[in-house]
């Protein structure tokens, strides 16, 4: 047994180094692996990366939007990819948005994030999209864009022409009252730049023989939206044009004529299509609504991403020809205008706007959201 014994324990010890030495060689190139992974292109094995839209306060607004990042993950088979797209809900403050931000910067997973910024020319929120850009983040912003001395930190905006859409619902308020009228506008916030933009855009349409009494602001409270246009038909007797400019100042607005009995005396021109606002043009309440579309800006945000992570050039080419010249960043998704049968206004008067404004009937365009399975737009 002697005889046997000392060559048998070289033996095992020899085949010990040997185990350990593969192992230890295993483990580094599964680390090199996954280094080259984290890297590279998107790869199937790397886990889940996430594209994220970031909105600015929750609305039934976003529906559509959901909508079309939905049918954008299924088109696009994300899954397949090791993808996945969703949308995020601010709670209507800037400090949401600057929190959710910094959180995502924590987030090993996050492969783009699309923001509509609850305010434009807030720094915080800047440097929020510039810190995920230099960690390799795809930064982009959808509805509403950055202000023009901080969209450095985005690649690219996806959503309405928003001076053109205030200018769009200003013709249609002139055309609907010719000889001009004392007006009010209701926003949310008047820091967000498609605030800015649609009520300058309304006011530069409309011109002079149009007196703006006021801007009410709402912070996103639905019943403070509510008792704005309560204290502005109290304190203007003068008052006949009534202009909501976020989805929910619509049906606010309704609600109170309602309640006033005041349908004759004012005209109702309108942003954005909510569920209910459509119900109640179909009963003859508002007079005109301009209407984004919202399902576009979804898929198209998610289009992007995935062809930037790719490194789809061919994609990228076809979405923005013109990008690195001015304007070149900007993919505009449309508007339509909406308007109860039977309504003054016709096709032929928005004309001048071009092809990005179509033109519809509720009924059509209660066909149109059919079409995609949408309550809103």
């Amino acid at each position: 047994m002697k005889l046997f014994s000392q060559p048998l324990r070289s033996i095992q010890v020899l085949s010990a180094l040997s185990a350990v030495i593969l192992l230890f060689a295993g483990c580094t190139s599964k680390e090199s692996t996954a280094s080259k992974e984290s890297t590279g292109s998107v790869q199937p094995k790397s886990g889940p990366k996430r594209i994220l839209l970031l909105n600015n306060t929750d609305s039934p607004f976003w529906d559509a939007a959901r909508a079309g990042i939905k049918k954008a993950q299924e088109d696009l088979k994300l899954s397949g990819l090791g993808l996945s797209a969703s949308m995020d809900s601010n709670d209507g403050t800037e400090t949401g948005q600057i929190e959710k931000l910094r959180q995502y910067g924590t987030q090993k997973d996050i492969a783009a994030v699309i923001i509509s910024p609850i305010s434009s020319t807030n720094p915080a929120i800047a440097d929020e999209l510039k810190k995920l850009k230099a960690k390799g983040v795809t930064i982009g912003c959808f509805d509403s864009d950055l202000d023009t001395k901080f969209q450095q930190h985005r690649e690219f905006y996806v959503g309405t022409n928003n001076i053109a859409g205030g200018k769009v619902l200003g013709t249609a308020a002139k055309l609907l009252k010719p000889d001009g009228a004392p007006y009010v506008q209701f926003v949310g916030v008047d820091s967000q730049q498609n605030a800015i933009e649609r009520m300058d855009g309304f006011t530069s349409a409309v011109g002079p023989a149009y007196t703006q009494k006021d801007r009410k602001l709402d912070d996103a409270d639905r019943n403070r939206a509510r008792d704005n246009v309560r204290d502005v038909i109290t304190k203007y007797s003068d008052l006949s044009l009534l202009v909501g400019i976020w989805s929910y100042n619509a049906p606010a607005i309704v609600d109170v004529v309602k309640e006033k009995n005041a349908r004759e005396k004012f005209t109702i021109v309108t942003f954005d299509a909510e569920a209910i606002a459509i119900q109640q043009m179909g009963e003859g309440m508002i007079d005109a609504m301009v209407v984004q579309n919202p399902f576009a800006m979804g898929y198209e945000s998610v289009r992007y991403a995935l062809a930037k992570l790719q490194g789809d050039q061919d994609t990228l080419k076809s979405m923005f020809p013109n990008m690195g010249q001015p304007g070149g960043d900007i993919l505009d998704t449309g508007l339509k205008v909406v308007v109860p049968p039977g309504s003054p206004l016709k096709a032929e008067m928005f004309e001048s706007f071009g092809k990005s404004v179509e033109f519809l009937e509720l009924p059509a365009f209660q066909s149109w959201l059919k079409q995609y399975d949408l309550t809103s737009s």
